[in-house]
């Protein structure tokens, strides 16, 4: 159920919060005499006067909150509280997903929750993403949401039993008074990062990037996608919202997001990867993965380019991601069209090789399903899947937590996830970076050392750059 005041006039933030608060008991009242089961998720929302997002987020004084930006940043939603969280420290996709859905199905279209999962959510979480858990999704209680150049404040609501029809609007009156509307952006400021350690170094790179050309020269893998956690420590708690500013800030092309489950946590990141978007029973994916570096001049640019586009040993691990995908694909839809060309995807440091795909999903296909079929890919996992992810299960010597992992939005009938590659995980006075390459027959530990460097340093500049 959603509830829209009866104009679209923009409101001043004193006048959105009051009428917010208005439709907010009067929603619970219809929906609490009507003859109708538990539970009941409401959406009610207004139109307040055009703030940006992420600003918004930053004022405000909680310590959960999610933030999402579509990768054309036309969509930018942050929020604040949880009006509920589905969440679990192991289990199933199923399990998660089949929670969403129950109280997913009698909602209004827009109603979201937002958050994503693990990696290897049957791997046992680290302390350091044990907040996190498997998986965790949240309906937030308040959210500022920017659709173009238009913004709203919106209250999620929901109804579990019939106690709640009396405690909910107090809770909701209670969190918009607390509630900040800044009246410009606030000064973004980063301490200056200390010491900065790389696991695996560069000496256990190499022999980790040896043992992968080792079983594929046995025969035993044809691909994996080895990962890097760079660890930065800083004298003061890092604001991983004013990270995420300087981040988006230097982005293109990318999604945005921040999901923080408590004081202390926070995963942020920008990533150019879509794992897949669904709206109704239209599918849509893509393969992106191999790397090359920005050029200094439109000239050398190009010239990476069309190297990255003519290199067979990235053209190959590229290959394999396209497979996989139009596999997974198939299996799951009655058509599907994988574009007939390779492009060249160009962000603000690197490029990569891109292809599209989508299809028309069979009747009864569902979220869980989708994401078993596509999650891993071999871009950030390898080939054949099962066994590579044994091997880093067996090998990699830390815990990705949700780094390469589903983050996103699910709703009634669509939803959307983004991979979650060029990330960081905030824990107070550190900071974790994360990025990966495939090890494929030809790669090199000085070249995929090199592609790790490139991936990293529009976090590194934001983390070293001049106040925005």
């Amino acid at each position: 159920m959603t509830a829209q005041p009866p104009h679209a006039q923009a409101l001043d933030p004193d006048s959105a919060r009051d009428m917010l608060a208005s439709l907010v008991h009067r929603a619970v009242r219809t929906a609490c005499t009507a003859p109708s089961a538990f539970p009941q998720a409401l959406r009610v929302e207004v139109p307040v006067a055009y703030t940006e997002a992420l600003a918004w987020l930053r004022a405000q004084r909680a310590d959960r909150s999610v933030y999402w930006a579509g990768r054309e940043r036309r969509e930018q939603i942050a929020g604040v509280g949880a009006a509920d969280v589905i969440a679990g420290p192991g289990g199933s996709l199923e399990t998660a997903f089949s929670d969403l859905q129950r109280v997913l199905a009698p909602a209004h279209p827009n109603l979201r929750y937002y958050g994503g999962m693990a990696f290897d959510p049957s791997r046992t979480p680290s302390a350091d993403w044990k907040p996190f858990g498997a998986y965790r999704f949240v309906l937030p209680r308040f959210q500022l949401e920017n659709h173009g150049a238009h913004s709203y404040l919106v209250c999620n609501v929901l109804l579990r039993t019939v106690t709640d029809c009396a405690r909910e609007p107090e809770h909701v009156l209670d969190g918009l008074d607390a509630l900040v509307f800044p009246r410009e952006s606030a000064a973004v400021t980063l301490p200056v990062p200390g010491q900065r350690v790389d696991l695996p170094d560069a000496p256990g790179w190499a022999a980790s990037v040896g043992r992968v050309l080792e079983a594929i020269r046995r025969g035993a893998l044809d691909k994996v996608v080895l990962s890097r956690r760079s660890v930065f420590s800083f004298d003061e708690p890092l604001d991983p919202l004013a990270l995420l500013t300087r981040i988006v800030a230097r982005t293109t092309a990318s999604y945005a997001f921040c999901f923080q489950p408590g004081a202390g946590a926070a995963f942020l990141g920008a990533t150019p990867e879509r794992l897949y978007s669904r709206h109704g029973g239209h599918v849509e994916s893509e393969a992106v993965a191999s790397t090359r570096p920005r050029g200094a001049t439109d000239a050398e640019d190009a010239a990476l380019a069309r190297d990255l586009l003519a290199s067979d040993k990235d053209r190959r691990e590229h290959a394999f991601v396209v497979r996989a995908i139009e596999a997974a694909l198939n299996r799951l839809c009655r058509s599907v069209y994988a574009g007939p060309d390779i492009s060249v995807l160009k962000l603000p440091h690197c490029q990569h090789l891109l292809c599209p795909l989508e299809g028309i999903l069979n009747d009864g296909v569902s979220d869980a399903a989708l994401m078993q079929a596509l999650h891993p890919s071999p871009a950030v996992g390898g080939v054949p899947t099962n066994k590579a992810i044994a091997y880093l299960r067996e090998h990699e010597p830390f815990d990705r937590g949700w780094y390469a992992g589903p983050v996103g939005w699910v709703g009634p009938e669509s939803g959307e996830f983004a991979v979650a590659i060029r990330s960081g995980l905030v824990r107070g006075n550190t900071l974790s970076l994360y990025s990966g390459a495939g090890i494929v027959d030809g790669s090199t530990p000085d070249g995929e050392w090199s592609e790790i460097e490139t991936k990293l340093s529009n976090a590194l500049s934001a983390l070293t750059g001049n106040d925005d």
